[in-house]
């Protein structure tokens, strides 16, 4: 079967392809330009059906357990050649005439790098969705078609056999899934690139989840990270403008955090405790003699999805209670307790009625500095009052090198990617915005990332919620607070 969609796909995307080189703006009034079009559409197709040999290969590894790393070293190696050799085309063919390589050529390079990308990461899973997901909120790092197209990817995998994760629970318990649970559905209740968590009910009549790791998939991410490696060092060399090291360097920060569940359940269970003074707020109790390093089983505790607002209307939610509430109970997180819970994507993030507010999957949730703390505080404040020499100095706190001689304009927008929600990469100046980011600031400190890329789910939520609610403004009435009890304290 991932043989037969494989080929779909394929065939889908090949179509896609020559539908954009057909009917691009212009191009059939240039008719050399126009003919090394089509050499390109040959090239970049006849990789197509490569990758997706390769890609088949993969998925029948997965079953076999026989040649899983190198059919992924493989499918990684052909992606980046594929694309590598397209602008290395491109660049070499501008040299010898700018009449043979038009603006149109590089959108369509862009975009068709960009599906490759995507189709890839979907297929793979693990390593390349995350990496997918954190290069779609950098527009300095990227242009615009790769932004977009990656921001469409999803943190949803197909799940894994259910024979793979009761050989796992047996594995970390000493017992079949039989003898520890009354009763546990086979089929799961999400799943994502690490794990997949099942709903079960223990004997003694508790509800519980249970997240199981992914067999192998630390071996898998470190393959995934070694080839990346090698691929973002050959683009250094290759095209010195292009910086992808800080999405490796992300990755490499990260993922060992996902993959420690004895450090999610303690992240977990200190965030539980520093949030129980709130009757709105409802983080899961870890069982702990049943949780291990490569397996959690915590309460259960159902809800609304959060972005759902037809359901929530029905249960006599308000939309705007619920988005109140949750820049509230982040703003708490951030400003008093020093704990966030930095992936409150909307599959993480459940209502009951209250409305409470339930906080799911805690592999990364961490702890922030006091000098990022105070730095976002000084950011908030610096936004309100339009101070941009205050907002430049609470950057510069919290650790972002920033270019001596950056703009007013610049310092807004990078501002805008690191504190606020999804880009509009409609804009006519997206791409020179990126390009001028990147030039302006240097290296990024993944604290600084988790929180920005945290802010953005929540904006994005928050607007979903309820558009005309400033979460800016329920954020700074926090900080304001915040700071008048600590001044009152003294």
């Amino acid at each position: 079967m991932p043989w037969i969609l494989d080929q779909r796909e394929v065939v889908g995307r090949a179509f896609e392809d020559t539908q954009a080189t057909l009917t691009v703006k212009g191009g059939v009034q240039n008719p050399l330009a126009f003919i090394a079009r089509l050499g390109d559409l040959t090239r970049s197709t006849n990789f197509l059906w490569v990758e997706a040999y390769f890609k088949m290969l993969e998925h029948c590894s997965r079953v076999t357990h026989v040649g899983q790393q190198s059919s992924r070293e493989l499918t990684l190696g052909t992606l980046a050649t594929d694309i590598l050799t397209s602008y290395m085309v491109l660049n070499e063919r501008g040299r010898w005439s700018r009449y043979l390589v038009q603006p149109q050529d590089w959108e369509l390079q862009h975009q068709r790098s960009a599906n490759r990308i995507l189709d890839t990461a979907a297929a793979l899973g693990g390593t390349l969705i995350k990496a997918c997901q954190f290069a779609s909120t950098r527009p300095d790092i990227l242009p615009v078609p790769y932004v977009r197209a990656l921001s469409k990817l999803q943190d949803r995998v197909p799940p894994h056999p259910w024979s793979e994760i009761a050989r796992t629970i047996k594995q970390e318990l000493g017992r079949s899934p039989k003898e520890v649970f009354e009763w546990i559905e086979q089929e799961p209740v999400a799943a994502a690139s690490i794990a997949q968590v099942h709903r079960a009910r223990l004997h003694d009549g508790r509800e519980v989840a249970v997240k199981v790791q992914y067999s192998e998939i630390e071996s898998i991410i470190a393959t995934d990270l070694a080839v990346l490696q090698r691929i973002v060092k050959l683009v250094a060399c290759l095209f010195p403008n292009v910086q992808l090291q800080p999405i490796l360097d992300y990755l490499k920060e990260t993922l060992p955090l996902e993959l420690d569940f004895k450090r999610e359940t303690a992240a977990m269970t200190e965030l539980r405790a520093a949030l129980q003074h709130r009757t709105d707020v409802l983080v899961p109790a870890e069982i702990p003699e049943l949780s291990t390093q490569r397996l959690i089983v915590m309460e259960f505790i159902g809800g609304i999805k959060i972005t759902d607002r037809t359901a929530l209307q029905q249960a006599d939610i308000s939309p705007h209670a619920v988005a109140q509430l949750l820049n509230d109970v982040f703003a708490e997180q951030v400003f008093r307790l020093g704990i966030l819970h930095a992936d409150p994507h909307p599959g993480n993030l459940f209502v009951q009625p209250g409305p409470k507010l339930v906080l799911l999957d805690h592999g990364l949730t961490v702890h922030l500095k006091p000098t990022l703390v105070h730095a976002l505080s000084e950011m908030v404040q610096a936004l309100l009052v339009v101070d941009f020499e205050r907002l430049t100095k609470a950057l510069a706190e919290a650790g972002l090198q920033l270019d001596k001689e950056v703009d007013i304009t610049t310092l807004l927008q990078l501002v805008g990617v690191l504190l606020s929600g999804e880009q509009d990469t409609s804009a006519i100046d997206t791409s020179a915005i990126g390009q001028q980011l990147g030039r302006s600031i240097g290296h990024i400190p993944v604290d600084l990332i988790l929180m920005g890329r945290a802010l953005g789910l929540l904006d994005g939520i928050t607007k979903q919620l309820d558009p005309s609610l400033d979460a800016l403004e329920v954020i700074a009435g926090y900080v304001s607070h915040t700071q008048a009890a600590a001044t009152n304290d003294i």
